[in-house]
């Protein structure tokens, strides 16, 4: 599941060799979904100093790098999108697109996609085994599991998750 999201997806051509629409918007969409779904649910949630809770700090730190990915994602799709329409990026030797000045940026947001995929995936599997000590590390478990879930792949799933968080968070927030 991890490997699916993290994923940077070469756009389809068409047979002029440009980019399709749906391809180009595909990548901001899903950023842009996940971050309104669960984003300002958990945006206030955390009274709870994360320095006193493992479990809490790591979902807090996962979820600061997930928002950069998305936004490198995003980033990325639209630079990559003109390249192709105003380069045309995938018929240039890897001579001609080291010669494009735009390139060097799509080469910065891969080598910092790298570096936030390796340690994403190292906070997920250390966020494993810790158990949650506060209500608001069980919310942030959650926020990061609605994350992973894309809500165009698994509705129901995500429905659930982004519910749970905001029952949660009303229910000990302070009356």
């Amino acid at each position: 599941m991890e490997a699916m999201m993290r994923s940077r997806r070469v756009p389809k051509l068409n047979s002029e060799g440009e980019a399709g629409a749906e391809n180009q918007s595909a990548i901001s969409r899903r950023a842009a979904m996940s971050g309104v779904a669960i984003g300002p649910l958990i945006a206030g949630l955390t009274p709870i100093s994360a320095a006193g809770d493992h479990n809490l700090a790591i979902c807090q730190r996962w979820i600061a790098m997930d928002i950069e990915h998305r936004q490198l994602l995003a980033e990325w799709g639209t630079l990559e999108g003109w390249l192709i329409r105003h380069r045309r990026w995938f018929r240039l030797s890897p001579d001609e697109r080291a010669a494009v000045p735009e390139g060097a940026r799509l080469a910065q947001i891969e080598a910092r996609l790298d570096v936030l995929e390796t340690d994403s995936n190292a906070l997920l599997k250390a966020m494993r085994p810790a158990p949650a000590k506060s209500v608001e590390a069980i919310i942030a478990n959650l926020a990061v599991a609605g994350r992973l879930i894309f809500e165009e792949d698994h509705p129901e799933a995500h429905g659930l998750i982004v519910r749970a968080v905001r029952d949660l968070a009303k229910l000990g927030a302070p009356k």
